[in-house]
């Protein structure tokens, strides 16, 4: 297991806690924590976009099986060096447009915590798509040099 498999199960672990907390306190005490919500709202967004990075990394995502798997194995290997290339100048675009968008918002808080916007949402967005882009260039690398990429998965971030 990786550092994002373990965060992962932190993330849904504190969103079990926080939603069952809301639920004691609205249903035992009769009284609302104005928290929770938000706290579980934010780490919802953690858990969506850190999962997407795994996704990359685990080949998971939705793909046109279908078609692919009709190609010859060379063809097929070219179009998903080409898909690759394409997902990682995305997740580069996201990344940068993430990071703009993370700088214009430093001054917003969370109405109920009032913690910094940009930093419990909003950078979830740019720090994510790194993250994909780092297992994107090793899927790439795997596909490429298929026998080199063995000893980067002892050096996962």
């Amino acid at each position: 297991m990786s550092l994002g498999d373990y965060l992962i199960g932190v993330l849904f672990g504190v969103t079990l806690l926080v939603i069952t907390a809301q639920i004691v306190w609205r249903y035992v005490f009769n009284d609302s924590l104005t928290w929770t919500e938000e706290l579980a709202r934010y780490l919802f967004v953690w858990i969506t976009f850190v999962g997407a990075a795994l996704a990359i990394r685990d080949g998971t995502h939705i793909r046109m099986a279908l078609v692919i798997d009709r190609l010859s194995a060379q063809l097929r290997r070219w179009l998903e060096v080409a898909q690759l290339v394409l997902v990682a100048l995305f997740l580069c675009l996201v990344a940068g447009l993430g990071f703009q968008w993370v700088w214009l918002n430093t001054d917003a808080v969370t109405p109920a915590l009032g913690l910094p916007l940009a930093f419990v949402s909003y950078a979830a967005l740019p720090l994510a798509s790194l993250w994909g882009i780092f297992y994107t260039c090793r899927r790439f690398a795997h596909r490429v040099h298929p026998g080199d990429v063995d000893r980067w998965r002892r050096e996962e971030p």
